[in-house]
């Protein structure tokens, strides 16, 4: 039994640490996916951005609407306390 001891303690000890502060130090779900959506919505906004500054230079109408309206209907999101939100997934 002695000689188990220490490969016990270890196996505690790595549990402790999984469960507790790594777990802790993690983004949950949640705030991944709130982040990835932010990350989409900033790259929708980019590109709307250039689009409509190409067809401004090019003397093309650029009245399509409102860009952040565009994007989120695209990626199917929506702003809540500001933060970007999936429709897909609430």
């Amino acid at each position: 039994m002695g000689k188990y001891f220490p490969l016990l303690a270890v196996l505690a000890v790595g549990y402790w640490y999984w469960q507790g502060p790594y777990q802790e130090g993690r983004p949950s779900s949640l705030e991944q996916q709130l982040q990835e959506n932010a990350k989409t919505m900033k790259r929708c906004m980019r590109r709307e951005a250039s689009m409509t500054a190409a067809a401004g230079m090019a003397g093309a109408a650029t009245g399509s609407g409102d860009p952040e309206a565009l994007c989120a209907q695209e990626h199917n999101l929506y702003l809540l306390d500001g933060e970007w939100h999936s429709r897909d997934t609430d």
